[in-house]
């Protein structure tokens, strides 16, 4: 009897198992689903920047509002019109980027973007030596890369389209004397650059809270003036950026970068010189998110002969799926 007894219990028991309710602390609470595509390797998330471009190929939008004032150096006229020195002048410029981009395989993405600047002088003498200028630009990228070893690369091509319409307040005043000829004409001047970049980039973490990017590029761009080609312009660009995540080694949730960029000229009739230093601040507490401002100095021509260099302030909101 006893024998039989033994035997049922040892039948029951795994039934009686099988059939317990799940307490609540045995059930796995399900966790978000984190983005697939976002710029992190070796446990460091990359930030956004104004300068540099990453080598992951990500699922993202981006918004960028630009800011920036500063100074140029121009030429000074007398009342005949005749240049007789240099002055200073203001101006004030504002821009914004949007872009979006999908990746397609782990290698591969590709994205659109749409631009819109102006810049403008901000009292009587700039607006009559400066002018303004008004630019909308359409572009596209394609970026394809592979991680060696501890280095994330991407070969990027970007391409743009973008009409400029520049106000020269000085042309007609200027014609008008010396020439004594009315030519409403010659203040609206119309350009169309077309600007194609192929460059590498390059991405590398030492240490999760510390992350380096380098780009090194070729600029080729060709601008029109009211449909006829009026140059080829060559360049190279080099640029360099360091982020550091504070939250990598303490609860704080705040990231700092810095960086420098130049695009220098390849020949003599190659495109303007332009120095970028530049350095933010970015929210590092969700890893689907870069949102960041970043303060920089730019010195750059705004257009033959007038040299300018000014500060900008560049607001960046990016989102990763």
């Amino acid at each position: 009897m006893n024998v039989y007894l033994a035997l049922v219990l040892v039948a029951a028991l795994p039934a009686a198992a099988i059939a317990q309710p799940e307490r609540p602390s045995d059930v796995s609470t399900p966790q978000p689903m984190e983005p697939r595509s976002a710029p992190e390797m070796d446990g460091h998330m990359f930030a956004p920047s104004l300068l540099v471009d990453t080598p992951f190929r990500t699922t993202t939008f981006k918004l960028g509002i630009l800011y920036g004032f500063g100074h140029a150096t121009g030429p000074q006229y007398d009342a005949s019109g005749n240049v007789v020195g240099q002055a200073d002048y203001t101006f004030a410029a504002f821009a914004q980027v949007f872009r979006y981009e999908y990746r397609f395989l782990e290698w591969l993405s590709a994205g659109l973007s749409f631009l819109t600047s102006l810049y403008s002088g901000i009292d009587g003498p700039s607006i009559v030596s400066i002018g303004a200028n008004i630019g909308i630009g359409l572009g596209a990228r394609v970026k394809a890369g592979h991680r060696f070893g501890p280095v994330q690369t991407a070969f990027i091509v970007d391409a743009s389209t973008t009409p400029e319409y520049g106000i020269l307040v000085a042309a007609p005043i200027l014609k008008a004397i010396q020439d004594h000829v009315i030519d409403a004409s010659s203040a609206l001047q119309a350009t169309h650059s077309l600007t194609v970049s192929p460059l590498l980039a390059a991405s590398w973490a030492p240490w999760a809270a510390l992350g380096l990017t380098a780009n090194a590029g070729y600029v080729f761009r060709s601008l029109r003036l009211s449909g006829t080609n009026i140059a080829d312009q060559n360049g190279i660009d080099l640029a360099v950026l360091g982020d550091v995540d504070f939250k990598k080694i303490s609860s704080v949730p705040i990231g700092l970068n810095a960086g420098y960029k130049l695009t220098t000229p390849l020949g003599s009739g190659g495109v303007t010189r332009i120095d970028d230093i530049s350095g933010g601040i970015f929210y590092t507490g969700r890893r689907e998110l870069g949102l960041g401002l970043e303060m920089g100095w730019r010195s750059f021509s705004i257009r033959p002969p007038i040299d300018s260099q000014g500060v900008l302030i560049q607001l960046e909101l990016q989102y990763y799926w």
